[in-house]
């Protein structure tokens, strides 16, 4: 029994770092696939991310690049199983399940020229966290200060009321309404 258990703990064990490097080789497969893709070789890019798929078949993001890149290779057929794959392996609030929903509604009926491919999201990591995300009950941001309504208005009306006030001092010329002031070495006096 010991034996069987020790047998057991020793193979989790060996693969678990195994696991670690197969997600790692894949990365760098799906990474060099994606740049494959962006660059316009799609043979490259088809090789790239078989083997990124194949190291893990369980990420849904290989089999999103496969799948846009057997269309513009003209490959639909191996598309759809590739789009099936992705959705089967995505949340519900993935972003990127509308542009493969309707790229399989294109390749359903009868395929998707290349030059017309376009893609919702360029997106090579999974999908935000939705627990992450800004709660819906909180205010978005206020504008800044100089959006705001009243802002312009004010500043206006301080102009025209400095403007005035310095006309009003200006013109008023020689006439002063205090006394004059006299300062000697003793003080300064009315």
């Amino acid at each position: 029994m010991h034996r069987a258990v020790a047998t057991i703990c020793v193979t989790v064990a060996l693969a678990a770092p195994a696991r670690a490097d197969d997600e790692t080789a894949a990365l760098g497969h799906l990474d060099r696939g994606v740049a494959a893709f962006r660059a316009g070789d799609f043979a490259l890019a088809h090789r790239e991310l078989t083997a990124a798929r194949d190291l893990a078949p369980a990420k849904p993001n290989p089999y999103r690049w496969l799948a846009l890149t057997e269309v513009q290779l003209g490959d639909c057929p191996h598309a759809l199983a590739n789009i099936d794959a992705f959705l089967a392996r995505t949340r519900d609030d993935d972003p990127r399940l509308g542009e493969m929903t309707r790229l399989r509604e294109l390749c359903r009926r009868g395929g998707v020229p290349a030059a017309n491919l376009q893609l919702d999201h360029d997106i090579t990591q999974p999908a935000p966290d939705p627990m992450l995300a800004r709660p819906r009950d909180t205010p978005a941001e206020q504008p800044g200060i100089t959006h705001r309504w009243w802002f312009w208005p004010t500043v206006g009306f301080a102009a025209l009321a400095i403007t005035g006030t310095t006309i009003y001092v200006a013109t008023r010329g020689g006439e002063t309404t205090l006394p004059p002031v006299h300062c000697t070495s003793a003080g300064c006096t009315p």
